[in-house]
């Protein structure tokens, strides 16, 4: 996936770039698939993760200068893919949106291998 666009767009730091090419080109589990979202101004550069062909996101990553602000999102939690509990305890740094969805700054390669890692555990 060319990801130039984003770059170019957002210009992230060095770690954070490569920690937005490693979420994009992640071996994820079956029929999950990933691709590139945010059509407009509002979220301009982000990935979505999911059931591309059912619009179905998963998971979202959004792209910024200094991190990659990772989303475990609803449709995820409904198919008890993950709980907020769970996720809260597994990364401390984590929030809770008012939507019920959990955020998570990334911020270079070890935390992105650590949202692939649990991601494809579950």
């Amino acid at each position: 996936m060319n990801l130039e666009d984003h770059f170019a767009r957002k210009e992230p730091t060095p770690d954070v770039r490569e920690a937005y090419r490693m979420l994009a080109n992640a071996q994820l589990p079956n029929g999950v698939d990933v691709w590139k979202g945010g059509h407009g101004t509002r979220i301009p550069c982000e990935l979505r993760f999911g059931s591309e062909s059912n619009n179905v996101s998963l998971y979202r990553a959004v792209l910024n200068k200094n991190w990659v602000l990772w989303y475990f999102r609803k449709p995820a939690m409904t198919a008890g893919l993950f709980d907020v509990r769970g996720v809260l305890a597994g990364f401390p740094n984590a929030e809770q949106t008012d939507l019920g969805e959990v955020t998570l700054k990334l911020h270079n390669t070890k935390d992105a291998h650590d949202v692939i890692k649990w991601i494809n555990a579950r």
